[in-house]
């Protein structure tokens, strides 16, 4: 029961919230309460171990209501919790406090969802609901000005790829079925058997276009800069934080087991294209005006190279995969929230009228400057062992596709320092319409995500060596591919680390 407690008290806490109405103080510290205890049993999940759940749920149709908890999900579920904390802490919605508050545990819930589920009907069930909290949180709750035309491009763009979803889940099982002797959507099924080359290939194509585009990976995120830009910060930090890792959970989870032979046949292509995501979002992240742009453009980039790691088809790609995704999200939800804050308190997200912010708020700057620090890859924060252990997953395989992502990497120090001299940086502080002051409970969850930053960045084994046996198991099929190491090698080293 303890691998359904988070997404059953987020559920709970989010009828909550719409119940209450409009009691904003209320509404917000239950939402607050159900966030925290979620991830104390998210946490309690990592500490207790693998565990799954399962009961059956339309058995004819090959439906059954089942969830794991292992190496591959348990931190990500941890993400999400985490990052529910931390967005519900620096919200101070007052005018519909009961849809907000409650749209965003959802969000979360569905995410969690996701994570959790291995059955594809299932996991397609949860991916469906996955939009409609998003959908609302960016076109009702927006700050922008096209705040619906943003929600309007992403539910669009979420919707066309989920049809081509629904096909390639119902395909696959159909193709399984002679094999089986019945039709199931059980991910422990369909692993055992082994679809012809030319239907694995189409499937394929059509999970890898689905799941890229939750990401995004360039060229299909035209859906981004609308949805990040003119959603209020907290949003932008649930979806860059915790929904951009579905689709590359997915790809891991599903994609890659079940579909071996056409992974290995377009991971070529893949690279290429996560190459380009690499380079197209640090070389705009470092001209971008936008403060939040610059930091959507850098999630671009960054996990553009998590994406090349996933494809390079080694099992210390996908423990250094995961283990970035949590890196990621960490510095990435701190990196909106605190910008956020500057938005709110100068009234512009332009560079170019920022800059003195640490004069007038020290404390604030100290905890912008480490959590650039942790994105830009300073070794000793989290995002360096991430980088790292991509980086060298990548060089097993393709020491060209290694040197260009190499290159990015400077690219990432240069618009990330930028960002923090143009916002923090300066002769003078900037004229302030409020008080940019951390409050008790900000405080409360910056510094725990802080010591994360540095203690990931030391130990980042207590991650990649729960995962190591996953990505073991997943990777055993891809590990004959031309050019890749041995499996067993590069998950030992993985859970040595």
């Amino acid at each position: 029961m303890l691998v359904l407690l988070p997404l059953v008290l987020l559920v709970l806490g989010s009828l909550a919230a719409f119940l209450l109405g409009q009691r904003p103080g209320l509404i917000r510290r239950l939402a607050l309460a159900a966030a925290g205890l979620s991830l104390l049993a998210a946490v309690a999940g990592i500490v207790s171990g693998p565990a799954s759940f399962s009961v059956p749920w339309l058995p004819g149709l090959g439906m059954a209501f089942t969830m794991r908890l292992d190496g591959l999900s348990m931190f990500l579920v941890a993400l999400t919790a985490l990052a529910t904390v931390a967005v519900v802490a620096f919200s101070s919605e007052q005018e519909r406090p009961g849809g907000y508050y409650g749209l965003i545990l959802l969000m979360a819930a569905t995410a969690i969802g996701t994570f959790l589920s291995t059955n594809l009907l299932l996991f397609y069930v949860f991916w469906e609901l996955m939009i409609i909290p998003s959908y609302v949180l960016i076109g009702s709750y927006g700050e922008g000005a096209a705040s619906r035309r943003a929600a309007l491009k992403f539910l669009v763009y979420s919707l066309v790829p989920s049809a081509f979803l629904l096909v390639a889940i119902i395909a696959l099982a159909v193709a399984a079925q002679p094999a089986l002797g019945h039709l199931s959507f059980s991910l422990a099924a369909l692993e055992r058997v082994h679809l012809a080359a030319s239907t694995q290939n189409w499937i394929f194509v059509l999970f890898a276009l689905s799941f890229m585009v939750k990401v995004p990976i360039w060229p299909l995120h035209a859906w981004m800069p609308d949805a990040y830009g003119e959603s209020r910060p907290q949003v932008a930090a649930m979806l860059s934080g915790v929904l951009s890792k579905t689709g590359l959970y997915a790809l891991i989870r599903f994609a890659f087991p079940l579909l071996p032979e056409a992974a290995r046949l377009f991971a070529p292509a893949l690279a290429v294209i996560a190459l380009a995501s690499i380079l197209y979002g640090a070389w705009v992240a470092l001209g971008h005006k936008d403060g939040r742009m610059v930091i959507a453009y850098s999630s671009l980039s960054h996990l553009g190279l998590v994406f090349l790691a996933v494809v390079a088809l080694n099992a210390l790609g996908l423990d250094a995969a995961v283990l970035q995704m949590l890196n990621h999200g960490i510095y990435a939800v701190a990196l909106f929230l605190l910008f956020g804050l500057v938005e709110r308190s100068s009234g512009t997200r332009l560079l170019e009228r920022l800059g003195g912010v640490a004069r007038a708020a020290p404390l604030f700057a100290g905890f912008f400057w480490i959590t650039v620090l942790a994105a830009l890859g300073l070794p000793g924060l989290n995002g360096f062992s991430g980088e790292f252990l991509l980086l060298l997953a990548v060089f097993r395989t393709n020491q060209v596709w290694a040197w260009i992502a190499i290159a990015a990497a400077v690219f990432s120090a240069a618009y990330f320092i930028r960002l923090f001299q143009l916002t923090s940086q300066g002769p003078s502080a900037p004229p302030l319409k409020s008080k940019l002051v951390l409050r008790p409970v900000q405080l409360a969850v910056l510094l725990p995500m802080v010591a994360l930053m540095v203690y990931l960045g030391f130990q980042p084994g207590q991650v990649t060596s729960r995962v190591a046996p996953v990505a073991q198991s997943i990777s055993r099929l891809e590990a004959r591919a031309p050019g890749t190491s041995p499996v067993g090698n590069l998950s030992w080293e993985a859970s040595r680390l």
